[in-house]
This record gives C-alpha cells, structure tokens and sequence, in this order.
C-alpha cells in the first residue's frame, strides 16, 4: 500500500468521510491516506460498527468506507442502516474476500466501488475522490432538474394568463391579440419540448428525440444532435433524424472523435457557424465532409449553464433557401431548453457505466479463479467480433455482443471451488453445478432493466441448435443469434485453451469439431462465418491474455 499524492486525487469540494474496519490499524492507515490526499477532508477512522452507526446518526457524512466482513455487524448491515439516516451517503467497500450474495447485496445497496486488499492507498483515495464529485455532481443536478420543473411549471402558468387575456381581448386590439397568440405558441410549445423530454433518461433514445424536435423546428433534409467533450475538446456521440420521413433517428458513427471543423467551433466560441457551401467550405473537418456532402449547414451550440454540452446542427441541399435569422433564433431557444436535459440523460449514462464496469470486474474476478479460465473472455469476443459482420448483425446486436461475451461466465461464481479447481473431469453431480451458471448469470443481471437483453443472450450462451442443450432446451431460431455466436465462439476458446486433465486443441482439430457440430450443437450459418476466419487471425486471437 503506497502514499497517495493529493495532486493527482485532490477533488477540490470538502466532504466528511468515515473510515470503518475491524483491524484499526487499516483503519487508521486509510484514514491517514485520505487526509493526505485532500486536507480539507475531515476524516475519521473506527474499528466498531456500532460505533461507526452510532457516529453517523449523530451527524451527517458525504462518505463511508467500510469493511465488509466485520464481527457483529457486517460492512452491508452498517451501510443498510447508515442509508436510512443518510440516503444520499456514498458508499465504497473494501474487503480481503467477497462472496457472490455480498457483491450482489452491495450493488442493490448502492456501493459505488470494491477495493480488494492489500490495495493501493491511492486506489482508494481516488475512489473517493471520484465518488465525493459524483454526489456533488447528482446534487447540482438535481437541484437544476427542480429548477426546470418549477421553471415548466411558471411557462403553464403564463399560458393560462395569455389565454384568459385573449378571451377578453376587444376587436380594437387586434394587433395585441396576434402578439399575444405568437407568445403563447411559443409558450405551448417550450412546455410540450419540457414535458416531452423529462420523460426520457436513456441517452441515445433521449437525442434521437431532440435531433427530431430540431428537425421540426427549422425545414431542413437531416437533423444532427451531437454531444461535445468538454475534456477532450471534441464531438463523440452523434444522432442524426430525417424529418421527411418515417424513419427512426440513427447513431452516426465516427472512426474517431472529431476536434476540428465546423460543429467543435459552435460548441468552442458558443455561437451560431453557417456554412452556405459545403462543398468549397475550409471550416469543415474531413469526416464532416462525409457526413454532410455539399449543400448548406448551421451549426446551433447546446448550453448548459453557461457551458457547451452538444450542438444541434441542419442541413439543406443547395437548391433550397438559405437559414435565416428566425431558423437561428428558433434552433437557439430549443437549444437553450434541451441542454438540461442531455446533461441529466448523460449522467445517468454515467452511472450505468460505472455499473457495468463493476460487473465486469466481478466477471474478471470469476476467470481468476480459474488459471486456465485467464482471458478467456476477451478471446470470445475477439472470436465472436471477426465472425460477426458476416452474420450481419444490426448495431443493437453488435453492443448487446460486446458487453455479453465479457460477462458471459458472471454466473460461475456460484460454482465451489472444489469443482473449479477440480483435476479432472467432472462427475455427473460437479456437471450439473456448472451446467446452472448461464441460468445463475442472467439472474444476476434480470434486475437491472437495461441489461435485459444481454441477460437472456447470457442465459442462452449454451442452448445446442438442435434443442438438446441448456437451460431451456431451445433450437434454432429460438436462441437469440448472438446466443449462437457465442456458443461457437466460446465452445472454439475452450477446444483450443488447456485443461487440467487434457491438452489445448490444434486450431485445425477445433476448426474440425465445430464443422461436425454444426447443425447440431452449432448454427450452421454461424458456423460457417467462423470458419471463414483466417487461421492466421485465429492463432492471434488464441495468444491473447495467457
């Protein structure tokens, strides 16, 4: 365990944290590290869990850190009860062992981090660092996010005024009367964008929605919605509509993030950019140009309190009329009602993030149990990836692959060590353990609402195309088609990596067994991309992680 260095891990925000294990040297150490790390942390350190909740009902902390596994109340009974106190208290577990039931109970309970010991002090002082900004972070927003209700709220308001004033209005204010009706439009119009988007909190759902708000509000051939890093200086996710049609908003994906041209200078210099030709433009960065071929382009940036999260960008052929000040002004209001919005769908983004990297973590866990389990996979996906674009899998499916195939075994955590260490073959009993971890995976996942899918590709990863396989005796189109790649893909890593009682197949002598499988174990046209995988290509993938 080293010194942590403030300069690296400093957070810049004071916070209360309360550092609790058993052993009060650890506790008296990590406790040391973190008030080296940020001096204006009041830290405090007990070795008694009761103490430790008696402590934190006295006064409030932005922080705990506690050990799991404690004698007469564990690290989740304090924390469980430390929430009901304090229901916005950040929590992060250290511990020498963890069982499946404790990570999965401390996800439910909300733990934002594992440390395993002996860890890295400045592991954990940067996890706490990184867990202080995020509470600070979910407050200032939230306290925005009542500040837009109550804004919406004053805008009904307003357009019930506008209404009783019209509907007493004489004939000789007719000109008042139309410049009243315009402002109610344009009322109504800001309420319907806010009541719209506050029920959206999936990122990409939520600016498919606002490219689509965008294109209705200005005549245009595409509708753009891109989000801008403020870290990087540059533009990654981008979610284009196409309002003449019936067609759903589509992601545009970039080979790489882009951090010149026209839509980095809105967002940069927070101003409306025009472009009238965008075939003889200089303002326009190369993979712009492919997107955007020739016509016109307004670039209209995104803000949020004061700062650029995205920009709103339209796009007209040549032939029609060029953008006008009221395209601008339009755009610029709907921009201004937005920002909110993405801010709030982005952080919780986040925060999916940060838990599927948790899960992760538990499923690198499982392979280190198990030498020969090690990169494992990492393999399959690399496998799965090389057969995919013959199956031509669609964009949700090519995601759903990626982030199943790393947690593809999570459900082995429930299988003893003894039969995972087990020298030799497995008796029929120490099968039937192993044969329930696709089940037990996609069990742990279930509950999380937008791994739902992924669950049932986990649950389904050893389904045979003829129906004799498991869970659920399914067959053929029956398995999702990423279940089926899987199959091919994992059953090709495990032929080809070394057990404890048998040597590693050739590449040649795998490649054999899925081609007499196939129609069988395997989907044939499954079976078929991944034969086409160069052998060369095969032997690269196979070297990985061992």
């Amino acid at each position: 365990m080293g010194a942590a260095s403030a300069e690296v891990v400093r957070s810049e925000v004071e916070a209360k944290i309360l550092v609790v294990d058993d052993e009060p040297e650890i506790a008296a150490v990590v406790a040391d590290a973190l008030r080296e790390a940020d001096p204006s942390w009041h830290v405090e350190a007990l070795s008694d869990a009761q103490e430790a909740l008696h402590r934190l009902g006295d006064e409030p902390f932005d922080c705990l850190v506690t050990d799991l596994v404690m004698p007469e109340m564990t690290g989740l009974a304090l924390a469980e009860e430390a929430r009901r106190h304090h229901e916005d208290l950040s929590l992060i577990a250290i511990t020498g062992r963890g069982t499946m039931e404790s990570s999965i109970e401390a996800m439910r309970l909300g733990f934002a981090d594992f440390i395993q010991k002996p860890f890295d002090l400045e592991a954990v002082s940067r996890s706490v660092c990184r867990v202080i900004r995020e509470a600070r972070q979910r407050q200032m927003l939230e306290s925005r996010f009542a500040e837009y209700a109550q804004a919406n709220a004053a805008l009904e308001a307003s357009k019930a005024q506008l209404d009783e004033k019209l509907q007493i209005a004489s004939q000789d204010l007719v000109l008042s009367s139309k410049r009243m009706a315009r402002q109610l439009d344009d009322l109504a119009t800001a309420a319907g964008v806010a009541k719209g988007l506050m029920g959206v909190v999936e990122l990409e759902d939520l600016l498919g929605l606002c490219a689509e708000l965008v294109g209705d509000r200005a005549a245009c051939r595409t509708s753009t919605v891109a989000l801008y890093e403020i870290r990087e200086s540059a533009i990654g996710l981008m979610v284009r509509a196409h309002p003449d049609t019936d067609d759903p908003p589509t992601l545009c994906w970039l080979r790489e993030p882009l951090r010149e041209g026209i839509l980095c200078r809105a967002a940069q210099s927070q101003k409306c950019v025009h472009v009238d030709d965008i075939a003889d433009s200089v303002l326009l960065d190369p993979i712009e140009k492919e997107l955007w071929r020739d016509g016109r382009l307004l670039a209209v940036p995104i803000p949020f309190q004061g700062t650029p999260i995205g920009v709103a960008a339209l796009h007209r052929p040549a032939e029609d009329a060029d953008f006008g000040p009221n395209d601008v002004k339009h755009i610029s209001e709907l921009a201004a009602l937005i920002g909110p919005a993405i801010m709030t769908a982005k952080a919780h983004h986040q925060q999916r993030c940060q838990m599927y990297t948790t899960l992760e973590t538990i499923a690198e866990a499982v392979e280190n149990r198990d030498p020969y389990l090690k990169g494992h996979s990492a393999r399959v996906l690399a496998y799965a990836e090389q057969a995919g674009p013959a199956l031509e899998l669609s964009q949700p499916e090519v995601g759903a692959l990626q982030i199943a195939a790393r947690l593809h075994d999570i459900g082995r955590l429930i299988i003893p060590d003894a039969e995972v260490n087990h020298p030799g073959p497995l008796t029929d009993e120490q099968w039937e353990i192993v044969r329930r971890h696709p089940e037990a995976g996609a069990g742990f996942l279930k509950p999380l609402n937008f791994l739902g899918e992924v669950a049932e590709i986990i649950r389904a990863h050893h389904e045979s195309y003829d129906g004799t396989g498991y869970p659920d005796l399914k067959a053929g189109e029956e398995i999702p088609l990423v279940s089926r790649l899987l199959a091919v893909a994992d059953a090709f890593d495990a032929m080809t990596s070394p057990k404890a009682h048998r040597a590693a197949l050739s590449i040649e002598q795998a490649q054999e067994q899925i081609r007499q499988l196939s129609g069988q174990q395997f989907d044939p046209r499954v079976s078929e991309a991944f034969l086409a995988i160069p052998p060369e290509t095969l032997a690269h993938i196979q070297s990985l992680g061992r």
